[in-house]
């Protein structure tokens, strides 16, 4: 069962959180109301490559992304265990043009044409964890890191800045006037983006200073595994010191 927007509004006549909890596990979306996280299945997707996207659906810009899921599994489902966990959207980062307009001079000195606007309001805070075996006695590791941790900034030479991720909750939009709507992050399957695109098709966006740069982004190869190595991803309104049980 797939839960419309419109929907969510009427969930305490139609049923408990946990039952809806329950209706999501099928759809690859563990929400745990205790503890205010949610936890999904990814597999990594990039180990050099520039980011733009911290996860994506395998039909979204993977080659841009260092987290996937598979296509069978429902950002609409995603969505509604975020809103369950009692988020509403928060504003986009903009980009707003400097008024007045720098001069020539200015530019090619270096000065930005633009001022950003960072985005605001609710949001997740992101963990990855992942096992190991080692190969000489056969230990199994446990690693756990910040999603933030595993992002490069190039600009700045560290990693993506600690923080809430930005709850946007995607829209509603129409391929064409006589096509039904489509749930935006469903159909083009782009889930978390690292930095600022507008219109806002997505469900969270990083609220880096540098989020405004398409190019500063790569992953950080030192920490991650190998390409296709599943991951545990988690979602929680508080951020986690450790690798929780499920």
């Amino acid at each position: 069962m797939l839960i419309a927007l419109p929907l969510l509004l009427l969930l305490p006549q139609i049923q408990s959180r946990e039952a809806v909890a329950k209706e999501l596990l099928p759809q690859g979306v563990h929400l745990n109301f205790e503890k205010s996280f949610i936890e999904i299945e990814v597999e990594l997707c990039q180990t050099q490559e520039p980011l733009e996207y911290l996860l994506v659906l395998d039909r979204g810009k993977k080659h841009e992304s260092l987290l996937s899921a598979n296509n069978d599994f429902s950002p609409t489902s995603l969505n509604t265990a975020m809103l369950l966990l009692g988020v509403e959207a928060g504003r986009n980062g903009a980009l707003v043009p400097k008024s007045p307009r720098p001069t020539r001079e200015e530019y090619e000195a270096g000065v930005s044409l633009y001022d950003v606007k960072a985005a605001e309001g609710d949001g997740f805070f992101l963990s990855l964890g992942w096992e190991t075996r080692d190969p000489l006695d056969g230990h199994l590791e446990r690693h756990f890191f910040r999603a933030e941790d595993l992002i490069l900034n190039r600009r700045r030479n560290n990693t993506y800045r600690r923080g809430p991720w930005i709850y946007l909750g995607s829209r509603f939009i129409r391929p064409h006037k006589d096509a039904p709507e489509m749930f935006a992050a469903e159909a083009e399957g782009n889930l978390i983006s690292l930095v600022y695109f507008s219109p806002a098709n997505h469900l969270l966006t990083g609220a880096d200073p540098d989020a405004d740069d398409q190019y500063s982004w790569f992953p950080n190869h030192w920490l991650l595994p190998e390409i296709g190595h599943s991951i545990k991803m988690w979602f929680s309104l508080a951020p986690l010191h450790s690798w929780p049980e499920s």
